[in-house]
């Protein structure tokens, strides 16, 4: 017993242990990822404000060239009066050469274009109408405007920046500078680095990753796609949605992705004077590795320290061995002696098992004698009936009465149908019931069918019928003919046992449970002895007298009732009579 007290205790105590580890170690990965997950975001945010300030920074350079332009006296008078347009082209193209711009030209009050710095080229913007583009209306409202699109006329992209040509507060046209912000974007590659710049529509239209660009962070809404159609902002492009997975939301502008099965960190921070949206988006996989090496390392540390506590043990196992083994040469003395003490024990069993066999052949030849007893009887009485009136037919027929003969016969058929009926339990008890295809049968309809078969036997001997039955069908899975046989059985045994009661009471209930019926016989008899509570389902067995019954309907009142997956229960009262309960599994509705 102290053995294995301490085999028990040993085995909790590296359980225990194991577990404690186990969450140390857990703990450690999680505080590994977390500072890991932590550091990348605050060298994420550094990296944003670094591209932010890039961005201002390209943008602010060309942002005074349009107010430059509206003042200037020659392109009003172009504006005015159409002339000069020579003299502005050349001083376009100039000041564009000289600012790094992409393209600077002037725009009529209508929004044709009258003059470009790229008036030499085969793309040039001259004679183009551009009224539609939004930093045009923003410019006719006397507003600066601020637009990125991809060239109507070029197809190249870029940001373009407008502002209103006035005379008196008459307005003339706009002046617009569209800057090429492709170097930049250059830049942001050769960093190795993933940034992205998004509208306020949420489309990409500046990224490092040239497959990410001009694509859509949402689901854009059709009024969305139209006001871009209007402007035609983006071309002919897609804007198809970028399939990125939020794995995780870990504050504002701050979220963990899935792209392409990997997991990134997508950092976003607003540009609220230009209505834009920056993006950083770095991959995960350090912060995983990070968090994994510090798991491995405390599995191996956990896997050493499991190993030498083994080891250790194992030492101490060794020391006990050695002491055991000279206790060995004791208890080998004593298992010589116990050998002997067995093989005397195995004789004495073997006698005892020689002494049961003939005690359970004997209990069979009694049951035997009692089985052929009550067959005797029952069918001296009928056999005695049916000799008395093959002779009274005889006579009957010398008589010539021939009506009579025809009563004699239906009288000796009658007792033949009871003999069969006697020999038929035997057959049942004797041979195999060949299992029958389960069917709903309603136990209304079984209980109804036997109180009629045994209505006689109540108003012969004065019995009292006292019913508890569910009003709503209760439907079993069964056969309906074996539930009656079961019922009849049932019911002839209390009616028997209640012959020579004072008081004659039968009770049947029925109670429908969530998975079975229950239903409950109570007879007001004389019971059921103590002693023979044990033996009430044994084949043959009876306490009627001889001739009164062979003992069978009990046995087959079980064997049906098993077969039906259910259980029967016999018991005493306390107060006199017997109670047999019967559970069958109900079907639900």
């Amino acid at each position: 017993m102290k053995k294995l007290f301490r085999n028990i205790s040993l085995f909790w105590v590296l359980i225990i242990s194991l577990l404690l580890a186990t969450t140390l170690v857990w703990q450690a990965t999680r505080w590994a990822y977390t500072d890991a997950l932590n550091t990348l975001i605050k060298v994420g945010g550094e990296r944003m404000t670094l591209y932010s300030g890039t961005l201002h920074e390209a943008l602010s350079r060309y942002a005074y060239l349009p107010y430059v332009l509206s003042q200037n006296i020659d392109i009003k008078i172009l504006l005015k009066s159409s002339f000069n347009a020579d003299l502005v082209n050349d001083y376009l193209q100039s000041l564009n050469a000289e600012a790094g711009s992409d393209t600077l030209y002037v725009m009529s009050a209508v929004g044709d274009t009258l003059a470009a710095s790229n008036w030499q080229d085969p793309q040039t913007y001259i004679g183009h109408n551009y009224g539609f583009r939004p930093y045009f209306t923003d410019a006719k409202s006397k507003l600066k405007g601020r637009f990125f699109a991809i060239g109507a006329t070029t197809g190249k992209p870029g940001y373009f920046m407008s502002h209103s040509v006035c005379d008196n507060g008459q307005f003339l046209g706009a002046t617009i500078a569209k800057v090429d912000l492709t170097p930049l974007q250059d830049d942001w590659h050769k960093g190795g680095e993933t940034v992205l710049v998004s509208d306020a529509n949420g489309v990409l239209f500046l990224s490092s990753r040239e497959d990410w660009k001009y694509r859509t962070l949402t689901q854009l809404s059709e009024n969305q796609r139209t006001m871009i159609l209007a402007g035609r902002q983006y071309g002919a492009q897609a804007l198809e949605l970028l399939p990125l997975e939020t794995v995780e939301v870990l504050a504002e502008g701050q979220k963990i992705v899935r792209f392409d099965k990997a997991l990134y960190l997508f950092l976003s921070r607003p540009q609220e004077d230009l209505g834009w949206q920056l993006h950083h988006v770095a991959p995960l996989a350090p912060v995983q590795e990070r968090s994994q090496a510090v798991m491995i390392i405390g599995i191996v540390l956990t896997l050493l320290l499991l190993a030498l506590s083994l080891y250790g043990r194992e030492r101490r196992q060794k020391q006990i061995s050695r002491r055991k083994a000279h206790q060995a040469e004791a208890i080998q003395a004593m298992n010589l002696r116990l050998q002997a003490e067995i093989a005397e024990r195995n004789r004495t069993e073997s006698v005892l098992h020689e002494t049961q066999k003939e005690l359970v052949q004997a209990g069979k030849l009694a049951a035997l004698g009692h089985m052929a007893a009550g067959i005797v009887h029952e069918l001296n009485q009928p056999i005695t009936a049916i000799r008395t009136q093959a002779a009274s037919g005889h006579l009957l027929l010398d008589r010539g009465e021939t009506g009579k003969v025809r009563e004699t016969f239906s009288a000796i058929t009658r007792m033949t149908e009871h003999m069969a009926s006697i020999t038929a339990q035997l057959k049942t008890f004797a041979h195999k019931i060949p299992p029958k295809r389960k069917e709903r049968v309603v136990l209304q309809d079984c209980l109804d069918g036997a109180l009629n078969m045994t209505a006689s036997m109540f108003s012969d001997f004065g019995i009292s019928l006292q019913t508890e039955v569910p009003a709503a069908p209760v439907v079993l899975s069964g056969d309906q003919v074996r539930i009656k046989q079961v019922l009849v059985n049932l019911i002839r045994n209390a009616v028997d046992a209640m012959k020579n009661s004072e008081k004659k009471v039968l009770q049947i209930k029925v109670t429908a449970l969530p998975q079975d019926v229950e239903i409950v016989i109570i007879d007001s008899g004389i019971g059921i002895d103590e002693h023979n509570m044990g033996e009430l389902f044994t084949p043959f067995f009876t306490t009627k007298d001889v001739g009164e019954g062979l003992g069978l309907g009990l046995s087959i009142s079980y064997r049906i009732i098993t077969d039906l997956d259910g259980s029967i229960k016999g018991k005493s009262l306390d107060d006199g009579g017997a109670c047999f309960t019967i559970k069958l599994p109900r079907i639900q509705k």
